[in-house]
Protein backbone atom coordinates (compact mmCIF):
# COMPACT_ATOMS: atom_id res chain seq x y z
CA UNK A 1 0.00 0.00 0.00
CA UNK A 2 1.47 3.36 -0.97
CA UNK A 3 1.42 6.99 0.23
CA UNK A 4 0.55 9.46 -3.00
CA UNK A 5 2.36 11.85 -1.01
CA UNK A 6 5.22 10.28 -0.69
CA UNK A 7 5.06 8.79 -4.37
CA UNK A 8 4.88 12.66 -5.70
CA UNK A 9 8.17 13.30 -3.68
CA UNK A 10 10.18 10.58 -5.16
CA UNK A 11 9.05 12.09 -8.74
CA UNK A 12 9.86 15.35 -8.01
CA UNK A 13 13.14 14.40 -8.54
CA UNK A 14 13.05 13.48 -12.13
CA UNK A 15 14.89 16.45 -14.15
CA UNK A 16 14.13 17.88 -17.74
CA UNK A 17 10.59 18.20 -17.73
CA UNK A 18 9.44 21.80 -17.92
CA UNK A 19 5.80 20.89 -18.93
CA UNK A 20 2.98 22.21 -17.08
CA UNK A 21 1.15 20.48 -13.79
CA UNK A 22 -1.60 18.31 -15.08
CA UNK A 23 -4.48 20.37 -12.45
CA UNK A 24 -6.37 23.28 -12.65
CA UNK A 25 -5.95 26.88 -10.85
CA UNK A 26 -6.89 28.01 -7.88
CA UNK A 27 -9.03 30.98 -9.59
CA UNK A 28 -11.23 27.92 -10.69
CA UNK A 29 -12.03 26.37 -7.84
CA UNK A 30 -13.63 29.89 -6.87
CA UNK A 31 -15.43 30.32 -9.72
CA UNK A 32 -16.74 26.66 -9.09
CA UNK A 33 -17.82 27.59 -5.82
CA UNK A 34 -19.96 31.06 -7.26
CA UNK A 35 -21.03 29.21 -9.90
CA UNK A 36 -22.33 26.77 -7.28
CA UNK A 37 -24.08 30.05 -5.36
CA UNK A 38 -26.87 31.12 -7.93
CA UNK A 39 -26.94 34.72 -7.40
CA UNK A 40 -24.07 35.57 -5.97
CA UNK A 41 -21.12 38.14 -8.09
CA UNK A 42 -17.74 37.92 -8.06
CA UNK A 43 -14.89 41.15 -8.77
CA UNK A 44 -11.94 39.85 -9.65
CA UNK A 45 -9.10 41.96 -9.00
CA UNK A 46 -6.76 41.39 -12.24
CA UNK A 47 -6.44 41.23 -16.14
CA UNK A 48 -9.50 41.08 -18.58
CA UNK A 49 -8.23 37.67 -19.12
CA UNK A 50 -9.74 36.71 -16.08
CA UNK A 51 -13.07 36.40 -17.64
CA UNK A 52 -12.06 34.26 -20.31
CA UNK A 53 -11.53 31.67 -17.37
CA UNK A 54 -14.92 31.00 -17.16
CA UNK A 55 -15.14 28.94 -20.29
CA UNK A 56 -13.35 25.97 -18.17
CA UNK A 57 -17.03 26.23 -16.27
CA UNK A 58 -19.55 27.59 -18.87
CA UNK A 59 -20.23 26.08 -21.83
CA UNK A 60 -17.56 22.87 -21.21
CA UNK A 61 -18.09 21.38 -17.53
CA UNK A 62 -21.50 23.09 -17.20
CA UNK A 63 -23.70 23.23 -19.36
CA UNK A 64 -25.98 24.79 -16.48
CA UNK A 65 -23.59 27.57 -15.73
CA UNK A 66 -25.12 31.11 -15.28
CA UNK A 67 -21.36 32.36 -14.87
CA UNK A 68 -21.29 34.90 -17.71
CA UNK A 69 -24.38 36.15 -19.80
CA UNK A 70 -25.54 37.22 -23.39
CA UNK A 71 -26.83 40.30 -21.74
CA UNK A 72 -23.42 41.34 -20.98
CA UNK A 73 -24.40 41.53 -17.26
CA UNK A 74 -21.70 38.55 -15.94
CA UNK A 75 -21.56 37.14 -12.45
CA UNK A 76 -17.59 37.46 -12.79
CA UNK A 77 -16.40 40.96 -13.61
CA UNK A 78 -12.88 41.95 -13.70
CA UNK A 79 -10.87 45.38 -12.64
CA UNK A 80 -9.04 45.28 -16.14
CA UNK A 81 -5.69 45.45 -14.08
CA UNK A 82 -2.62 46.29 -16.02
CA UNK A 83 1.23 46.15 -14.92
CA UNK A 84 1.25 49.54 -15.68
CA UNK A 85 -0.73 50.17 -12.56
CA UNK A 86 0.91 47.95 -9.83
CA UNK A 87 3.04 50.90 -8.78
CA UNK A 88 -0.44 53.21 -7.98
CA UNK A 89 -3.05 52.72 -5.11
CA UNK A 90 -6.12 51.07 -6.80
CA UNK A 91 -8.51 50.87 -3.61
CA UNK A 92 -10.83 53.74 -4.62
CA UNK A 93 -11.13 52.14 -8.17
CA UNK A 94 -11.93 48.63 -6.61
CA UNK A 95 -14.28 50.37 -4.24
CA UNK A 96 -16.76 52.12 -7.33
CA UNK A 97 -16.45 48.83 -8.80
CA UNK A 98 -17.93 46.95 -5.84
CA UNK A 99 -20.49 49.80 -5.19
CA UNK A 100 -21.79 49.93 -8.63
CA UNK A 101 -22.25 45.81 -8.55
CA UNK A 102 -23.33 45.67 -5.08
CA UNK A 103 -25.82 48.65 -6.63
CA UNK A 104 -28.02 46.30 -8.73
CA UNK A 105 -31.12 44.98 -6.82
CA UNK A 106 -30.65 42.13 -8.57
CA UNK A 107 -27.43 41.41 -7.18
CA UNK A 108 -28.17 40.28 -3.13
CA UNK A 109 -24.28 39.95 -2.19
CA UNK A 110 -20.89 40.26 -3.53
CA UNK A 111 -17.30 38.94 -3.35
CA UNK A 112 -13.73 39.83 -4.08
CA UNK A 113 -11.01 38.23 -5.02
CA UNK A 114 -7.58 38.54 -6.60
CA UNK A 115 -5.27 37.46 -9.18
CA UNK A 116 -1.36 36.93 -7.88
CA UNK A 117 -0.20 40.15 -9.50
CA UNK A 118 -2.63 41.93 -7.75
CA UNK A 119 -2.59 39.94 -4.72
CA UNK A 120 1.07 40.66 -3.99
CA UNK A 121 0.97 44.09 -3.78
CA UNK A 122 -1.39 44.32 -0.74
CA UNK A 123 -4.41 46.16 -1.30
CA UNK A 124 -6.71 45.70 2.05
CA UNK A 125 -9.69 43.76 0.30
CA UNK A 126 -11.18 42.81 3.87
CA UNK A 127 -11.69 46.67 4.31
CA UNK A 128 -13.23 47.17 1.07
CA UNK A 129 -15.81 44.66 1.87
CA UNK A 130 -16.53 45.69 4.91
CA UNK A 131 -16.71 49.39 3.47
CA UNK A 132 -19.22 48.61 0.86
CA UNK A 133 -20.99 46.66 3.40
CA UNK A 134 -21.37 49.12 5.25
CA UNK A 135 -22.44 51.35 2.53
CA UNK A 136 -24.83 49.23 0.72
CA UNK A 137 -26.04 46.76 3.56
CA UNK A 138 -25.61 44.09 0.64
CA UNK A 139 -23.35 41.14 2.07
CA UNK A 140 -19.62 41.36 0.85
CA UNK A 141 -16.96 38.35 0.96
CA UNK A 142 -13.21 38.62 0.27
CA UNK A 143 -11.70 35.51 -1.06
CA UNK A 144 -8.15 35.10 -0.13
CA UNK A 145 -6.10 34.99 -3.94
CA UNK A 146 -4.13 32.21 -2.92
CA UNK A 147 -3.35 31.51 -6.45
CA UNK A 148 0.04 30.64 -6.13
CA UNK A 149 -0.02 28.03 -3.62
CA UNK A 150 -3.04 26.39 -4.39
CA UNK A 151 -5.01 24.50 -7.23
CA UNK A 152 -8.63 24.33 -7.79
CA UNK A 153 -9.30 22.13 -4.75
CA UNK A 154 -8.12 24.74 -2.62
CA UNK A 155 -9.98 27.62 -4.70
CA UNK A 156 -13.00 25.98 -3.84
CA UNK A 157 -12.27 24.91 -0.16
CA UNK A 158 -11.29 28.48 0.65
CA UNK A 159 -14.15 29.82 -0.84
CA UNK A 160 -16.09 27.94 1.37
CA UNK A 161 -13.66 29.04 4.49
CA UNK A 162 -14.39 32.74 3.29
CA UNK A 163 -18.10 32.39 3.36
CA UNK A 164 -18.22 30.49 6.57
CA UNK A 165 -16.51 33.59 8.34
CA UNK A 166 -18.12 35.98 6.64
CA UNK A 167 -22.11 35.45 5.75
CA UNK A 168 -24.05 36.70 8.39
CA UNK A 169 -26.12 33.77 10.71
CA UNK A 170 -28.78 33.99 13.24
CA UNK A 171 -28.81 31.51 15.78
CA UNK A 172 -32.41 30.17 15.73
CA UNK A 173 -33.95 27.23 14.94
CA UNK A 174 -31.40 24.29 16.12
CA UNK A 175 -33.68 21.12 16.45
CA UNK A 176 -31.61 17.80 17.02
CA UNK A 177 -33.23 16.06 14.10
CA UNK A 178 -31.46 18.55 11.76
CA UNK A 179 -28.65 18.08 9.61
CA UNK A 180 -26.24 20.09 7.24
CA UNK A 181 -23.33 19.22 4.82
CA UNK A 182 -20.98 21.66 4.25
CA UNK A 183 -17.95 20.68 1.75
CA UNK A 184 -20.10 19.17 -1.13
CA UNK A 185 -18.34 19.33 -4.33
CA UNK A 186 -20.94 21.25 -6.49
CA UNK A 187 -19.34 21.28 -9.42
CA UNK A 188 -22.09 22.31 -11.57
CA UNK A 189 -25.75 22.53 -12.28
CA UNK A 190 -26.84 19.55 -13.98
CA UNK A 191 -28.88 16.68 -12.84
CA UNK A 192 -25.46 14.34 -11.62
CA UNK A 193 -25.85 16.80 -8.54
CA UNK A 194 -29.04 17.29 -8.50
CA UNK A 195 -29.82 13.40 -8.40
CA UNK A 196 -26.69 13.01 -5.85
CA UNK A 197 -29.37 15.68 -3.21
CA UNK A 198 -32.08 13.83 -4.15
CA UNK A 199 -30.29 10.69 -2.72
CA UNK A 200 -28.92 12.07 0.27
CA UNK A 201 -32.41 13.29 1.42
CA UNK A 202 -33.25 10.52 0.93
CA UNK A 203 -31.11 8.86 3.52
CA UNK A 204 -31.56 11.20 5.82
CA UNK A 205 -35.29 10.99 5.58
CA UNK A 206 -35.57 7.20 6.02
CA UNK A 207 -32.97 8.03 9.09
CA UNK A 208 -35.92 11.03 10.39
CA UNK A 209 -33.04 13.33 9.92
CA UNK A 210 -33.57 17.04 8.32
CA UNK A 211 -31.28 18.21 5.67
CA UNK A 212 -31.49 21.51 6.20
CA UNK A 213 -28.65 22.98 4.34
CA UNK A 214 -26.31 21.93 2.23
CA UNK A 215 -22.84 23.77 1.40
CA UNK A 216 -22.37 23.73 -1.43
CA UNK A 217 -26.11 23.01 -3.39
CA UNK A 218 -26.53 25.63 -6.80
CA UNK A 219 -29.30 27.43 -4.57
CA UNK A 220 -29.41 31.43 -3.48
CA UNK A 221 -27.29 32.77 -1.36
CA UNK A 222 -29.47 34.06 1.76
CA UNK A 223 -30.38 30.10 1.58
CA UNK A 224 -26.68 29.52 3.22
CA UNK A 225 -27.91 30.91 6.68
CA UNK A 226 -29.87 27.95 7.10
CA UNK A 227 -27.14 26.42 8.06
CA UNK A 228 -27.67 27.76 11.59
CA UNK A 229 -30.52 25.34 11.84
CA UNK A 230 -28.79 22.73 12.46
CA UNK A 231 -27.58 20.99 15.62
CA UNK A 232 -25.13 18.95 13.73
CA UNK A 233 -22.45 19.63 10.79
CA UNK A 234 -21.71 16.77 8.18
CA UNK A 235 -18.22 18.06 7.03
CA UNK A 236 -17.49 16.35 3.49
CA UNK A 237 -13.79 16.10 2.48
CA UNK A 238 -14.05 19.29 -0.12
CA UNK A 239 -15.20 21.79 2.57
CA UNK A 240 -13.38 20.39 5.97
CA UNK A 241 -12.31 23.90 6.95
CA UNK A 242 -15.75 25.54 6.70
CA UNK A 243 -17.10 22.95 8.37
CA UNK A 244 -15.03 23.34 11.50
CA UNK A 245 -15.52 26.95 11.47
CA UNK A 246 -19.10 26.87 11.00
CA UNK A 247 -19.24 23.78 14.07
CA UNK A 248 -17.79 26.59 15.81
CA UNK A 249 -20.04 29.65 14.88
CA UNK A 250 -22.80 27.85 15.74
CA UNK A 251 -22.25 25.28 18.47
CA UNK A 252 -23.39 22.68 16.43
CA UNK A 253 -22.01 19.16 16.77
CA UNK A 254 -19.57 17.88 14.07
CA UNK A 255 -18.71 14.60 12.33
CA UNK A 256 -16.58 13.79 9.51
CA UNK A 257 -18.34 11.67 6.73
CA UNK A 258 -16.90 9.73 4.04
CA UNK A 259 -18.13 10.36 0.91
CA UNK A 260 -21.00 8.42 -0.11
CA UNK A 261 -19.13 6.94 -3.50
CA UNK A 262 -19.56 3.19 -4.15
CA UNK A 263 -21.61 0.83 -2.48
CA UNK A 264 -19.38 -0.26 0.26
CA UNK A 265 -18.42 3.69 1.34
CA UNK A 266 -22.53 4.36 1.01
CA UNK A 267 -23.06 1.46 3.61
CA UNK A 268 -19.91 3.34 6.08
CA UNK A 269 -22.01 6.69 5.26
CA UNK A 270 -25.32 5.21 6.36
CA UNK A 271 -23.55 3.25 9.68
CA UNK A 272 -22.24 6.92 10.76
CA UNK A 273 -25.04 8.37 10.92
CA UNK A 274 -26.52 5.59 12.42
CA UNK A 275 -24.54 5.43 15.16
CA UNK A 276 -24.30 9.42 15.45
CA UNK A 277 -27.89 9.51 15.86
CA UNK A 278 -28.65 6.34 17.27
CA UNK A 279 -30.60 4.91 14.68
CA UNK A 280 -29.15 1.94 13.97
CA UNK A 281 -31.35 -0.26 13.88
CA UNK A 282 -33.39 2.13 10.79
CA UNK A 283 -29.81 2.50 9.23
CA UNK A 284 -29.22 -1.23 8.82
CA UNK A 285 -32.99 -1.86 7.32
CA UNK A 286 -32.11 1.56 5.05
CA UNK A 287 -29.11 -0.51 3.31
CA UNK A 288 -30.95 -3.47 3.76
CA UNK A 289 -33.65 -2.52 1.30
CA UNK A 290 -31.16 -0.81 -0.87
CA UNK A 291 -29.00 -3.99 -1.40
CA UNK A 292 -32.01 -6.60 -1.89
CA UNK A 293 -32.97 -3.81 -4.75
CA UNK A 294 -29.69 -3.28 -6.47
CA UNK A 295 -27.82 -6.39 -6.23
CA UNK A 296 -29.80 -8.59 -8.38
CA UNK A 297 -29.26 -6.74 -11.15
CA UNK A 298 -25.69 -6.81 -11.40
CA UNK A 299 -26.10 -10.64 -11.52
CA UNK A 300 -25.19 -10.62 -15.14
CA UNK A 301 -22.79 -7.66 -15.61
CA UNK A 302 -20.27 -9.01 -12.71
CA UNK A 303 -19.27 -12.36 -14.62
CA UNK A 304 -19.29 -11.45 -17.94
CA UNK A 305 -18.28 -7.70 -18.14
CA UNK A 306 -16.74 -6.54 -14.86
CA UNK A 307 -14.86 -9.87 -13.29
CA UNK A 308 -10.95 -9.75 -13.46
CA UNK A 309 -10.70 -7.00 -15.77
CA UNK A 310 -8.68 -4.15 -15.80
CA UNK A 311 -9.72 -0.85 -14.50
CA UNK A 312 -7.73 2.97 -14.33
CA UNK A 313 -8.12 6.29 -12.65
CA UNK A 314 -7.47 8.96 -13.67
CA UNK A 315 -8.96 12.54 -11.08
CA UNK A 316 -9.01 14.45 -7.86
CA UNK A 317 -8.22 12.17 -4.43
CA UNK A 318 -11.52 12.01 -2.83
CA UNK A 319 -13.14 9.85 -5.54
CA UNK A 320 -10.47 7.15 -5.50
CA UNK A 321 -10.89 4.86 -2.45
CA UNK A 322 -14.82 4.56 -3.70
CA UNK A 323 -14.05 3.53 -6.86
CA UNK A 324 -10.99 1.04 -5.58
CA UNK A 325 -13.56 -0.19 -3.54
CA UNK A 326 -16.51 -0.02 -6.16
CA UNK A 327 -13.98 -1.65 -8.30
CA UNK A 328 -13.13 -4.98 -6.40
CA UNK A 329 -16.60 -5.18 -5.39
CA UNK A 330 -17.49 -6.07 -9.09
CA UNK A 331 -14.28 -8.56 -8.89
CA UNK A 332 -12.28 -6.30 -10.97
CA UNK A 333 -8.74 -4.99 -10.41
CA UNK A 334 -7.27 -1.09 -10.06
CA UNK A 335 -3.82 -1.54 -12.19
CA UNK A 336 -2.87 2.28 -11.65
CA UNK A 337 -4.06 5.92 -10.49
CA UNK A 338 -3.34 9.37 -11.04
CA UNK A 339 -3.96 12.10 -9.06
CA UNK A 340 -4.36 15.05 -10.85
CA UNK A 341 -4.32 17.41 -7.47
CA UNK A 342 -1.48 18.77 -5.44
CA UNK A 343 -0.32 16.06 -3.05
CA UNK A 344 -1.64 17.82 0.76
CA UNK A 345 -4.94 16.65 -0.73
CA UNK A 346 -3.68 13.29 -0.68
CA UNK A 347 -1.98 13.34 2.70
CA UNK A 348 -4.37 11.03 4.41
CA UNK A 349 -5.58 8.82 1.49
CA UNK A 350 -4.01 5.05 1.45
CA UNK A 351 -4.71 3.09 -1.70
CA UNK A 352 -4.00 -0.82 -2.51
CA UNK A 353 -1.32 0.24 -5.39
CA UNK A 354 2.15 -0.73 -5.39
CA UNK A 355 3.83 2.87 -5.51
CA UNK A 356 4.82 2.21 -9.18
CA UNK A 357 1.32 2.17 -10.32
CA UNK A 358 0.40 5.64 -8.71
CA UNK A 359 1.19 8.92 -9.97
CA UNK A 360 0.51 11.69 -8.01
CA UNK A 361 0.36 15.90 -9.09
CA UNK A 362 1.90 15.08 -12.83
CA UNK A 363 3.62 17.28 -15.12
CA UNK A 364 2.37 16.97 -18.58
CA UNK A 365 5.10 15.07 -20.15
CA UNK A 366 5.35 13.33 -17.11
CA UNK A 367 1.83 11.59 -17.44
CA UNK A 368 1.53 10.78 -20.84
CA UNK A 369 4.80 8.51 -20.18
CA UNK A 370 3.17 6.95 -17.34
CA UNK A 371 -0.06 6.38 -19.64
CA UNK A 372 1.21 4.94 -22.44
CA UNK A 373 4.21 2.94 -20.11
CA UNK A 374 1.00 1.19 -18.08
CA UNK A 375 -0.60 0.68 -21.66
CA UNK A 376 1.71 -1.79 -23.40
CA UNK A 377 2.96 -3.28 -19.69
CA UNK A 378 -0.61 -4.59 -19.48
CA UNK A 379 -4.26 -4.39 -20.89
CA UNK A 380 -6.66 -1.88 -19.20
CA UNK A 381 -10.13 -2.28 -19.87
CA UNK A 382 -11.24 0.52 -18.84
CA UNK A 383 -9.99 4.08 -17.61
CA UNK A 384 -12.23 6.53 -15.21
CA UNK A 385 -10.62 9.73 -16.22
CA UNK A 386 -11.15 13.64 -15.89
CA UNK A 387 -10.79 15.56 -19.24
CA UNK A 388 -7.17 15.65 -18.96
CA UNK A 389 -6.48 11.82 -19.28
CA UNK A 390 -8.96 11.38 -22.05
CA UNK A 391 -6.03 11.44 -25.09
CA UNK A 392 -3.30 9.85 -23.25
CA UNK A 393 -5.15 7.26 -21.88
CA UNK A 394 -5.97 3.35 -23.53
CA UNK A 395 -9.01 1.19 -23.77
CA UNK A 396 -12.78 2.18 -22.64
CA UNK A 397 -12.64 5.88 -21.50
CA UNK A 398 -15.63 6.97 -19.10
CA UNK A 399 -15.15 10.73 -18.81
CA UNK A 400 -16.03 11.50 -14.58
CA UNK A 401 -15.19 14.36 -12.27
CA UNK A 402 -14.07 17.98 -13.00
CA UNK A 403 -13.51 18.76 -15.63
CA UNK A 404 -15.93 17.23 -18.01
CA UNK A 405 -16.47 18.60 -20.89
CA UNK A 406 -17.98 15.40 -22.94
CA UNK A 407 -19.67 13.40 -20.56
CA UNK A 408 -23.20 15.76 -19.31
CA UNK A 409 -25.95 14.58 -16.80
CA UNK A 410 -29.37 17.53 -18.12
CA UNK A 411 -31.31 14.72 -16.41
CA UNK A 412 -31.62 12.88 -12.50
CA UNK A 413 -28.15 10.88 -12.57
CA UNK A 414 -26.68 10.60 -9.22
CA UNK A 415 -22.90 9.13 -8.85
CA UNK A 416 -23.66 8.97 -4.56
CA UNK A 417 -25.17 6.61 -2.64
CA UNK A 418 -26.34 3.40 -3.29
CA UNK A 419 -28.79 4.49 -6.30
CA UNK A 420 -25.54 6.34 -7.73
CA UNK A 421 -23.30 3.47 -7.69
CA UNK A 422 -25.37 1.42 -9.51
CA UNK A 423 -26.04 4.25 -12.15
CA UNK A 424 -22.10 4.72 -12.29
CA UNK A 425 -21.79 1.34 -12.52
CA UNK A 426 -24.16 1.32 -15.48
CA UNK A 427 -22.30 3.96 -17.06
CA UNK A 428 -18.88 2.02 -17.15
CA UNK A 429 -20.74 -1.12 -18.33
CA UNK A 430 -22.04 0.89 -21.23
CA UNK A 431 -18.77 2.11 -21.74
CA UNK A 432 -16.84 -1.03 -21.67
CA UNK A 433 -19.56 -2.64 -24.42
CA UNK A 434 -19.46 0.50 -26.48
CA UNK A 435 -15.62 0.00 -26.66
CA UNK A 436 -16.14 -3.25 -27.87
CA UNK A 437 -18.43 -1.70 -30.77
CA UNK A 438 -16.06 0.46 -31.88
CA UNK A 439 -13.30 -1.98 -32.04
CA UNK A 440 -15.69 -4.16 -34.08
CA UNK A 441 -16.31 -1.48 -35.79
CA UNK A 442 -12.88 -0.95 -36.92
CA UNK A 443 -12.12 -4.34 -37.86
CA UNK A 444 -14.87 -4.84 -40.37
CA UNK A 445 -14.33 -1.61 -41.70
CA UNK A 446 -10.94 -2.56 -42.22
CA UNK A 447 -11.68 -5.98 -43.81
CA UNK A 448 -14.12 -4.44 -46.04
CA UNK A 449 -12.14 -2.24 -47.42
CA UNK A 450 -9.43 -5.14 -48.17
CA UNK A 451 -12.43 -7.23 -49.51
CA UNK A 452 -13.07 -3.93 -52.10
CA UNK A 453 -9.85 -2.87 -53.06
CA UNK A 454 -9.90 0.03 -51.55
Amino acid sequence: MVDPKERWERSEGREGDFSQRVTFTYMIGVYLAVNAISDLYLLVEGPDCSYMKTQYVQGNHDWMSTLTSVSGFHRVANTALHPSQMGSSREEGIREVLLRMAGDASVPAIALTSMPMAFITGADYERLTRLVHKQTGKSAVHIPGKSLSGDWLDGYAETLLALASQVELQLEGQQDHRVAIVGYLWDRNEGDHEGNLRELRRIFDALGLELVSVWLDGSRFEDLARVAQAKTILSFPYGRKAAKKLARRTNARLIEMPLPFGFEDSERFVRRLGEAFACETQAEAFIDRQLSTIIPKLEWVVPFLFQNRRFAFVGEPHILPGFEGLVSMLGGELAYAVITNHPHHASTLRVGLEASCVLVYPKMKEMVRFLFGKARETDIHLVVTNNVGIMGAEGAIFEFGFPSSFRHALYDRPFLSFAGALAFVDSMANTMRMHEVELARRTMSMGLGKLLGH
